[in-house]
């Protein structure tokens, strides 16, 4: 029985029916690897995942809530765990395409997770007979896994006990029997709550005397300045109003390689700078087209994940931010690129300068109650119409492996990453990278992002932009018209702007 911390709470209390808090990955794999040439059956994935289940616990846990939100809830070791419960299959009609996936994977991303059982689940998707570049007879993975049970460390981790380095591994042995938890009761859950009590109240007291001193230097120019990164600040967008209960799914794909020789021709600037000049450009690009280009720059916010010595010891992480300016109000691809590397370098300084616990240790100081109530009253009186966003979109960043994976004998071709949309932010980019391909996925709401495949459209644009900014001499380079993208809508291409509803 382990306790939540206060962060993990806090995304517990935004989960509402329209903002399900849950991680997400679409992964598609090819069966011809097989061993023996066989095809890999629905049982049988049952039980490779009933095989590795003991290499990742934290699947098994169960949220308990303490009566009436007097303390943070507890995971507790399922005693009625069914792994069956979490695996279905379904599979997808003719022609069985790109799109018809898309669909799909938005469907399920949109639904939120069963809390009372450990919030996981995995669909295997079979009917993958008409995805360009890819054999047919390929099944795609989505797990959808609650963000209060793993992070992004903890994700990285279940992603490789599922996997192997070879088609032929046999499956790890469980050598320690399951030790399950007793579902406690209120009367015990209120008493532990009356003994922890104390205990909040004088964490909340060593957050003050922490951060009093820097509070007014390096946390005010991070959080209030506009010397490019700053919360807050950000102007108003179509992606920063309520967000509806349904979601659009959609993923540019682009060579990793071609990441690496920018950076060998540029190397003042990061992979995590270019990526987020792609996403700058496409946004910029999406935006005039839609005539709601603002004056002034959009921000994104930038998790990262912290480990201090506290947490190495106590064998988790903490999650802390930067919220660097996008620049989109700047036409020149490589001016905007520098002031994009300039705000993210200012941000990481003054994170740096706070110790990276920020996040976690301002989750202390509201409790579990008020919190709570805020959420509800926020979501009740519709309050991101009327407040301006705290950033315009999340940009989040995953090393993948750069080598091939298997599942069951069969080889993972191609990964994407999904993650929340919430109230003032609708629009989520998760990048990772897996064998020589980045991924950049995006999850909006349908209401804001009605044509996902342009915005794929946009993004890939966007770094031809980099490319050629990059690549050719300076002096050469003219400065950039103001042209508004024009989409020339025929026969051959009508799926290019359709929604994907849900």
């Amino acid at each position: 029985m382990k306790q939540l911390s206060a962060f993990d709470s806090a995304i517990m209390s935004m989960e509402t029916g329209t903002t399900p808090m849950h991680l997400s990955s679409l992964a598609i794999y090819d069966q011809s690897t097989i061993p023996g040439g066989d095809k890999l059956r629905f049982k049988s994935i049952i039980q490779h995942f009933t095989s590795r289940i003991h290499k990742i616990p934290q699947l098994r846990n169960r949220f308990v809530e303490v009566p009436f939100g007097l303390d943070y809830p507890y995971w507790i070791a399922d005693p009625d765990f069914d792994i069956e419960f979490h695996l279905r299959h379904i599979a997808l009609p003719e022609p069985g395409d790109w799109r018809q996936l898309c669909i799909q994977a938005a469907r399920i991303n949109a639904r939120p997770l069963d809390m009372s059982r450990p919030p996981w689940e995995v669909y295997i998707i079979g009917g993958l007979d008409n995805v360009k570049d890819l054999p047919s007879g390929c099944f795609a993975m989505i797990l959808k896994v609650h963000q209060s049970l793993v992070d992004c460390d903890a994700a990285q981790g279940l992603i490789a006990a599922l996997h192997d380095l070879d088609p032929t591994t046999p499956p790890p042995q469980m050598t320690q029997p399951w030790v399950v938890d007793r579902v406690p009761t209120s009367v015990e859950l209120l008493a532990r709550a009356t003994v922890n009590r104390p205990k909040r109240l004088m964490q909340a007291g060593k957050v003050v005397a922490r951060y009093s001193p820097a509070l007014v230097k390096a946390s005010a120019r991070r959080l209030f300045s506009s010397k490019g990164c700053s919360i807050g600040m950000a102007p108003h967008t179509r992606f920063n109003d309520k967000v509806s209960p349904h979601r659009v799914f959609e993923s540019a794909e682009l060579e990793l390689k071609e990441f690496k020789q920018l950076i060998g021709i540029a190397p003042e600037f990061t992979l995590t700078d270019l990526v987020s000049g792609v996403i700058s450009g496409a946004l910029r690009r999406y935006l005039a087209d839609k005539g709601e280009l603002p004056q002034k720059s959009l921000n994104a916010m930038l998790p990262f994940t912290v480990k201090t010595h506290e947490h190495r010891i106590k064998g988790d992480a903490a999650t802390s931010f930067i919220c660097p300016k996008l620049y989109t109000n700047i036409a020149d691809v490589r001016e905007r690129l520098q002031m994009i590397s300039i705000a993210s370098e200012h941000g990481r300084q003054n994170t740096s300068a706070l110790g990276g616990k920020e996040v976690e240790d301002a989750s202390v100081l509201l409790p579990n109650t008020v919190f709570n109530l805020m959420v509800r009253t926020a979501s009740r009186y519709n309050a991101a119409n009327h407040v301006r966003p705290p950033f315009n979109t999340v940009i989040a960043n995953v090393a993948g492996p750069q080598i091939p994976l298997y599942m069951a004998g069969s080889k993972l071709l191609r990964f994407y990453a999904t993650g929340p949309c919430w109230e003032t932010v609708g629009l989520t980019h998760l990048v990772y990278g897996y064998n020589g391909k980045l991924t950049i996925s995006i999850t909006s709401c349908r209401e804001m992002l009605p044509d996902p495949s342009f915005y794929v459209e946009c993004l890939e644009e966007s770094f031809r932009e980099i490319q050629k900014a990059l690549t050719m001499p300076e002096k050469e380079i003219r400065p950039e018209r103001e042209v508004v993208p024009i989409r020339i809508k025929n026969a051959d291409n009508d799926s290019k702007n359709e929604a994907i509803d849900v």
